[in-house]
C-alpha cells in the first residue's frame, strides 16, 4: 500500500516552500481575485451575483500563496463548494526564484496526482476512499487536495482572459431504471403530484432510450481562455495560473458575475423537448 501519510507530509512541506518563494518574488504581472466562499448550509441558494475581490502585484502573490495552501476544511465555509481564487501571475524565466517556483509546482502536482491515484486504485468503495484520505490527510477538503496548479513555461502564451462558465450536465439515462424511480416516487406522492408523475411516466415510456436525456444544472464556475501560438485552450480556473515567459501577455481580471446577464442561446443549437421535471432535474427528449 502507498504511504499516503508520507506523501501528504511531502505535499505540506512543498506548499510551505512555494509560499515562501512567492512571498519573496516580484512578478512581471499579478492579478488574483478571491471569490467570496459559500457559507455552510447555503450550497443550494440561488446565485444572483458574484463580486470578486481583486489583488494585484505583491498582494496578489500573497493571495496566490494562500490559494495554493488552502486545502483544508475551514469554518464557517461549505465543505461541498470549493473555494476559488482566480487569476494570472507572469514570471520572467531569468528572475530570481523562478526556476525554484517551477520545480516546486511540478513536485506539488506530482504528489497530488500520486495521492489521488493511490486513493482511487487501492480502495474499492467510496467509504474506503474517504477513510484513506481523511485518516492520512487530517482535515482536508478532497477537491482542494486534488486540484492541480496550472504552470505554463515557455509556451508562447499571447493572452489569458477569464470568464464565467454556465453549463448544464446532460446525460442519457437508463430508461428502465428511470421508470422504476418514477414509479417509486408515485407510490409516495400526494394526490396532487401523482397525476404529474403519471403523465411523466407515460412520456418517458413512449420515448426511446436513445432520445432520452437528463439535464442537471451545474453551478457557475470561472474559466480561463488561454491563447497560445498553438491555438486556444479553455480550462477551469479555481486557482491562479502561473505563466513563465519573457514575452508580455495580455490578461484581465475575472469580472463580476450577474446571473440576469444571460447570454443568448445560439439560433442553430438544437432545442430538446422537456418532458417534465423529476428530483430537481429536467427530463428531455432529444430533437435531431
Amino acid at each position: 500500500m502507498t504511504d499516503i501519510k508520507g506523501l501528504y507530509d511531502k505535499l505540506s512541506a512543498d506548499l510551505n516552500l512555494l509560499e515562501k518563494l512567492l512571498y519573496a518574488t516580484e512578478p512581471m504581472m499579478a492579478l488574483v481575485s478571491r471569490i467570496p466562499p459559500v457559507i455552510k448550509g447555503e450550497e443550494q441558494a440561488t446565485i444572483k451575483q458574484i463580486t470578486p475581490e481583486l489583488s494585484s502585484g505583491l498582494l496578489a502573490m500573497k493571495l496566490a500563496a494562500e490559494a495554493f495552501q488552502d486545502i483544508h476544511i475551514k469554518h464557517p465555509f461549505s465543505q461541498k463548494s470549493a473555494r476559488r481564487y482566480v487569476g494570472i501571475i507572469q514570471l520572467h524565466p531569468t528572475q530570481e526564484n523562478c526556476p525554484e517556483i517551477v520545480k516546486c509546482i511540478s513536485d506539488i502536482n506530482a504528489t497530488k496526482a500520486e495521492i489521488e491515484h493511490a486513493v482511487v486504485t487501492e480502495n474499492e468503495t467510496r467509504q474506503a476512499r474517504f477513510s484513506a484520505v481523511h485518516d492520512n490527510c487530517p482535515g482536508v477538503m478532497t477537491v482542494h487536495l486534488y486540484r492541480k496548479i496550472h504552470c505554463l513555461e515557455d509556451e508562447l502564451v499571447k493572452s489569458v482572459r477569464f470568464s464565467w462558465q454556465r453549463k448544464d450536465s446532460l446525460h442519457q439515462p437508463n430508461k428502465i431504471e428511470l421508470l422504476g424511480q418514477i414509479i417509486s416516487e408515485q407510490e409516495r406522492a400526494s394526490p396532487d403530484n401523482k397525476l404529474a408523475l403519471t403523465q411523466l411516466h407515460h412520456k418517458v415510456a413512449t420515448t426511446s432510450e436513445q432520445e432520452l436525456r437528463i439535464r442537471r444544472p451545474v453551478k457557475v464556475q470561472p474559466a480561463a481562455n488561454i491563447v497560445r501560438a498553438s491555438g486556444l485552450k479553455t480550462v477551469t480556473a479555481p486557482l491562479p495560473i502561473i505563466v513563465v515567459q519573457k514575452e508580455v501577455i495580455e490578461a484581465n481580471e475575472v469580472s463580476e458575475f450577474i446571473a440576469s446577464h444571460v447570454r443568448k442561446q445560439r439560433s442553430d443549437k438544437n432545442k430538446n423537448i422537456v418532458l417534465g421535471s423529476f428530483t430537481g432535474r429536467n427530463i428531455e427528449r432529444l430533437m435531431k
